[in-house]
């Protein structure tokens, strides 16, 4: 396996490169589009609306003016908004990643190929462990990388704008801004969302080997059926259920793990106090986010979800290799 995982790992790479690379390039490019665009129209509306005239306290003073304890404010407000006009490529990976799953062994068996596959001195479990670390991590630092170089690119583009208003870019954005430490904590994220993520890519890769077709609905259906009858057995009290735990530690967990930062989320629906721990702007990309990741490796409900995964995965193995669809 370990000299023919990186050869598959290519193989991935190259049959999925719109979704993997592209997808989020253009995503990037669109971002960094509308910010120009957004620029270029606070600019004209400015001009349209005051024209030569000076309102309020010019921008190039009220910059000179700001103490450490605003720049730093400033700096925590250029970071969080650095995170989230990556958020788009966020999106863009979850619905890449997910529908790469689901026809990661579904499309081998509906196009024969499989057999093509199976014809090589490959294993059954070589091939989809490429697949899982492909999903896990290729496709992910992929994204990270194209985001940073986009969060870059906003800060040119940014320093462009308030040099053309006289304001010294350095003082206002490159000083402030901690941008190694959000690069840091999205290349940190990778491995930890590839933990939290093992569940829905355990689950998607078993529909995809177990279904014979639509392996969408399959995927979806049947956790939600199963919750949706949890509620009318409550409703009914036939069974008193804490049905609300089958969709916070089962259907978020199997459909929702592989969406960027879904770890968080699921954190913050458990125990809502992390939200306000967070709460101060100067803790959310200084140790709000880092706090987060050692609380997620630190919960019980990632391991198990984890080890979960891992059964589902192997489980998925077996059925491609023994799944007859003659």
């Amino acid at each position: 396996m370990k000299t023919t995982l990186p050869w598959l790992l290519k193989r991935e790479y190259w049959e999925n490169r719109g979704g993997f690379f592209w997808a989020p390039a253009i995503g990037a490019g669109v971002t960094l589009l509308l910010t120009v665009m957004g620029l270029i129209t606070a600019e004209v509306f400015r001009k349209k609306f005051t024209g030569d005239i000076q309102i309020g306290i010019p921008l190039k003073r009220l910059t000179e003016r700001l103490s450490d304890n605003e720049l730093q404010t400033l700096g925590s407000a250029l970071d969080v908004a650095l995170l989230s006009m990556s958020g788009l490529l966020q999106f863009i990976l979850f619905f890449v990643v997910f529908f790469y799953l689901l026809g990661a062994l579904y499309d081998d068996r509906r196009d024969r190929s499989v057999l093509f596959w199976k014809s090589l001195p490959l294993s059954d479990s070589s091939m989809v462990v490429s697949k899982v670390l492909a999903a896990a991590l290729l496709a992910p630092i992929l994204s990270t990388l194209i985001a940073m170089v986009l969060q870059l690119a906003l800060l040119i583009l940014l320093s462009l704008y308030v040099l053309f208003h006289g304001i010294n870019p350095f003082t206002v954005l490159w000083a402030p801004v901690s941008l190694l430490n959000v690069w840091g904590q999205m290349l940190a994220n990778v491995p930890v969302n590839a933990l939290w993520a093992l569940p829905t890519i355990g689950w998607l890769l078993l529909i995809s080997a177990f279904a014979r077709s639509k392996p969408f609905l399959w995927a979806l259906l049947v956790p939600v059926s199963v919750g949706l009858l949890l509620n009318w057995f409550d409703l009914l009290s036939l069974i008193n259920l804490e049905y609300t735990a089958y969709w916070k530690h089962v259907v978020m967990r199997i459909l929702l793990g592989v969406l960027p930062g879904s770890f968080p989320l699921h954190l913050a629906v458990t125990d809502p106090a992390l939200l306000v721990d967070g709460g101060n702007l100067q803790n959310v990309t200084s140790s709000f986010g880092w706090k987060l990741m050692g609380q997620a490796l630190a919960s019980l409900n990632l391991w198990i979800g984890a080890a979960a995964g891992v059964a589902m995965i192997a489980l998925a193995t077996r059925l491609r290799r023994w799944r007859d669809e003659g």
